[in-house]
């Protein structure tokens, strides 16, 4: 019987890490709705700041990739926590031979 109880209470203990390690450290895919973001260009230097319009939300997990002549960014939200606490994100984009850039789905940038 206490053998039956250890075991239950060991399952329902990597449950529940589980479900924390998925919303504290993987987090959800960020769209363009949930973020605030300026764009300066200087020459073929695309200048970009990015922020959380959620409060108590950390971003993390950022990757720009290129797939042709576009540019997409993207990154994941986690609540803040002792792990993750910058809802804040800048970078740099070198947007020569770059035609549209995204964040999160949506588009932010058009040489156009």
């Amino acid at each position: 019987m206490k053998k039956k109880i250890g075991i239950g209470i060991a399952i329902l203990g990597i449950i529940i890490l589980c479900f924390l390690l998925n919303l504290f450290v993987i987090g959800e895919p960020i769209d363009g709705n949930q973020l605030t973001y300026s764009v300066t260009q200087n020459s073929t230097i695309l200048e970009l700041q990015v922020s959380a319009t959620d409060s108590a939300v950390a971003l993390r997990g950022w990757k720009i990739e290129q797939e042709e002549n576009k540019v997409f960014i993207s990154a994941k939200k986690v609540p803040e926590s002792f792990l993750f606490s910058s809802g804040q994100y800048q970078t740099s984009i070198d947007i020569d031979g770059i035609e549209n850039v995204y964040l999160g789905g949506q588009m932010i940038w058009s040489s156009k």
